[in-house]
């Protein structure tokens, strides 16, 4: 069988920003070939920046690590999803899934918000709409999630969260209000303080563990709304809770 791969990672550097208040990446040169014969690099960074894997340690003490994940989770069937027609601030609910594809239980999801344009060195880059505008989930999806027994679930912006549902909201209230605006009510009532990274706190545990990949891009928009086999590369970290990695698409020719 032949196969066309399609890369969904964003790429990593220096300039690589992390999740606002988080610290970005040092690449620097310890040895050299002028002086020592060879290149050798030390590179420094937070697990949750870049194209990274959100693993079950994150936001579960009792959880895997990243060396403990099973291959068959990693990569496997799954579809990819276009809801970017949600637009900014908007929340995405099941129907914008079932809608567009065949979805089935136990497959890999990856949704697209269309906000990886805005995403460092890409074509709209602009960072305050990336990780402070993307449209993202409520309750409802978060149940749907659950019932299906998804392995993973992608996204290609700053979190599976909304954003005015983590700590983003008090960075910048002015955007707060832009999102009250559109969505009719105030934050405090649609996203109460103990759903706070909902998709986060009640997925990653048991008996769940949908956990996450942010920050996908690549080419995906060269494969929305399609069925393929997807597999998420990650470091096999012992006792890793996080890390980059590499995504990617697997489809028939």
């Amino acid at each position: 069988m032949k196969m066309k791969v399609v890369d969904l990672t964003q790429p990593w550097g220096m300039n690589t920003p992390p999740f606002p208040g988080g610290k970005p990446a040092t690449i620097k040169y310890v040895n050299m070939i002028s002086t020592d014969g060879y290149n050798q690099q030390e590179v420094t960074y937070t697990t949750h920046i870049g194209t990274h894997l959100d693993g079950p340690l994150h936001f579960d003490p009792k959880g895997k690590d990243l060396a403990s994940l099973p291959m068959d989770k990693l990569v496997n069937d799954g579809v990819i999803v276009d809801v970017s027609d949600v637009g900014p601030l908007g929340i995405y609910t099941p129907k914008d899934i079932t809608s567009k594809v065949d979805v089935k239980k136990g497959d890999i999801l990856i949704i697209n918000t269309g906000f990886h344009k805005y995403y460092a060195n890409a074509a709209e880059d602009d960072m305050v709409n990336y990780f402070f505008r993307h449209p993202g989930p409520h309750k409802e999806f978060r149940d749907w999630v659950a019932k299906m027994k998804f392995r993973w679930l992608g996204v290609d912006c700053g979190s599976a969260d909304h954003p005015m549902n983590t700590g983003l909201q008090h960075i910048r209230p002015a955007i707060a209000k832009e999102a009250e605006k559109k969505l009719g009510k105030p934050l405090s009532k649609i996203f109460p303080p103990e759903m706070d990274h909902w998709m986060h706190n009640t997925l990653f545990k048991q008996p769940h563990e949908v956990i996450h990949v942010e920050n996908i891009g690549g080419d995906i928009d060269k494969v929305l709304n399609k069925r393929c086999v997807i597999g998420c590369f990650p470091l096999k970290t012992i006792g890793g809770e996080s890390t980059p990695c590499r995504v990617v698409a697997f489809l028939e020719e």
